[in-house]
């Protein structure tokens, strides 16, 4: 068996490299899409073909089929490399995306929270504020209700039977007696007594004690006194009318046994 030269091993070794080569660039196309993958395949099966020559060629023409294998793994193992990059950046472009479309839906998501919180917080301060305003309103009438509890009670204007009722009660005993005797007197009507001439009196010094005078009238009779008027059976607004016909001070104060008491 003749030995092989070194040029026909530098041939079989370039063979071998462009199978390899073409071996791994179908491993590759697997993960490629549909034109990549098949352009790749191609290159790999020209690879393959290269090294197919016959025993006759490789001894006669060793430095071409060397040639020939050398470019045809070059040309697949750099179209794999620029597959196997574009892979990369097209993973990385998708995982890139894919990371922006998750943060795109967290932000979303956290949006969506953020405004259903500020809704939550604009109805509880809603609520709040309506709360505020009713306590401050139940506390302005608390304090209305308060300051009215706590007001003196309005007096009436004091009258003059009023003051004359003061007066009474701060006068010594004795000018109340006094006051009361005047007023009585003033209430008393005066009877007129006939007057009688003195002409017509005739000395009874000397007539003796049998003497009858004669004055050529009748003597004056004493009027009757007028009998007593109950005046329990009137009401409280008569006694005051004739109290206040009387001039008695004070009289409105007075129930109505004082009334009575004072009247009689």
């Amino acid at each position: 068996m003749a030995k092989s030269t070194k040029a026909e091993r530098k041939a079989l070794e370039a063979i071998d490299e462009a199978a390899a080569a073409a071996k791994q660039a179908k491993k590759v196309a697997k993960g490629l899409p549909g034109k990549p993958a098949k352009k790749l395949r191609e290159l790999a099966a020209d690879a393959i073909e290269v090294g197919d020559v016959s025993k006759k060629k490789l001894r006669n023409k060793p430095g071409k089929v060397t040639k020939a294998a050398e470019r045809a793994e070059q040309r697949v193992r750099k179209a794999t490399r620029a597959a196997i990059v574009k892979a990369e950046n097209k993973a990385r472009l998708r995982a890139e995306a894919e990371r922006a479309a998750a943060e795109a839906e967290r932000a979303a998501a956290e949006a969506a929270a953020r405004k259903e919180e500020t809704k939550t917080l604009k109805k509880a301060a809603a609520k709040a504020e309506r709360a505020a305003a009713k306590a401050e309103k139940e506390s302005r009438e608390a304090d209305r209700k308060l300051d009215e509890a706590l007001a003196p009670q309005d007096e009436s204007p004091a009258t003059d039977d009023d003051a004359s009722v003061l007066a009474e009660l701060e006068a010594p005993p004795s000018e109340v007696a006094d006051t009361a005797a005047v007023e009585q007197e003033e209430a008393t009507p005066d009877v007129a007594m006939p007057a009688v001439a003195e002409a017509e009196i005739a000395p009874i010094a000397d007539a003796g004690p049998t003497a009858v005078v004669s004055t050529g009238r009748r003597a004056p009779r004493t009027p009757k006194a007028a009998p007593a008027e109950d005046l329990s059976a009137l009401t409280v607004a008569q006694l005051r009318g004739r109290a206040r016909a009387a001039g008695v001070a004070g009289y409105s104060r007075l129930t109505k046994a004082e009334l009575v008491a004072l009247l009689s």
